[in-house]
């Protein structure tokens, strides 16, 4: 899932030992080193409660957790509470708290920079305390006039649902896209005259998998390592998907967008 949606973070720490001075220092280097690409599984914990959540609504969760003197890995992780915004829909988020808590027990911070910012390492195991981390949406304003236009339309991090609502990295397998769509198909028949909305959301969910693969198709024919043969099959069936594309498209509204030059 494209990683449009934003997390923020500030802490304070209990240390001890540290100066008032240097605990100041600490928090501003531990926030500097934790920024959203160094937390993907995080991420997903947001991306995955914010498309249950209907692309609806903010989060302030508040953690405590230790971080491991040498290798700056993060243990003991507890969510203490979370906020939501006034527009986030009421639900359970006993399952978000659990994956954020499980998410950071599963990371370690790198020790030292590299192309996504500062590292971070301490000399002593470092006790963390209402570190409060910010889920949000940055795309909401675009994403609400979208959705005035357009009833029915699963709205996602992209601004403009005919592009695909997702991406992801590193790309999916094609055995997964392949059974997605034939997925999403499934599902979207079983709702039809149903449930409008599931059904809009299965149907961009299938044409999203489709773009995904599509992508895929062309990215491999513009590779000069891959034999002619294998370019020939792979035309063949992208110019098959690229119909299927424009039948699933015309059903949401979307003419399939061109090839890239």
């Amino acid at each position: 899932m494209s990683r449009a949606l934003a997390l923020s973070a500030v802490a304070s720490l209990a240390v001890l030992s540290i100066g008032c001075a240097s605990q100041q220092t600490i928090a501003r280097d531990l926030v500097n080193a934790a920024r959203p690409s160094r937390l993907p599984l995080v991420v997903a914990c947001w991306e995955k409660e914010f498309e249950a959540a209907g692309f609806q609504g903010e989060h302030t969760a508040a953690v405590s957790f230790e971080i491991e003197s040498g290798t700056s890995k993060i243990r003991a992780a507890k969510v203490s509470s979370i906020e939501p915004s006034r527009d986030a829909p009421e639900r359970d988020l006993a399952p978000f708290k659990a994956c954020i808590e499980d998410a950071l027990n599963q990371t370690s911070l790198p020790t030292a920079a590299d192309k996504n910012g500062p590292g971070f390492t301490t000399s002593s195991d470092l006790a963390v305390r209402n570190y409060r981390l910010q889920f949000t949406d940055p795309l909401a304003d675009e994403r609400k006039r979208a959705s005035a236009r357009q009833a029915h339309v699963l709205l996602g991090p992209r601004a403009d649902r005919c592009q695909g609502l997702f991406a992801y990295d590193p790309p999916r397998d094609l055995s997964t896209l392949y059974n997605e769509i034939a997925a999403s198909k499934s599902r979207a028949f079983q709702v039809k005259g149903q449930d409008p909305d599931l059904y809009a959301r299965e149907l961009q969910k299938g044409y999203d998998t489709m773009l995904e693969l599509r992508a895929q198709m062309i990215a491999e024919l513009a590779d000069p390592a891959i034999p002619e043969a294998n370019k020939k099959r792979t035309k063949q069936v992208l110019a098959s998907l690229e119909e299927s594309a424009r039948n699933a498209g015309a059903k949401i509204g979307c003419a399939l967008p061109p090839r890239p030059r």
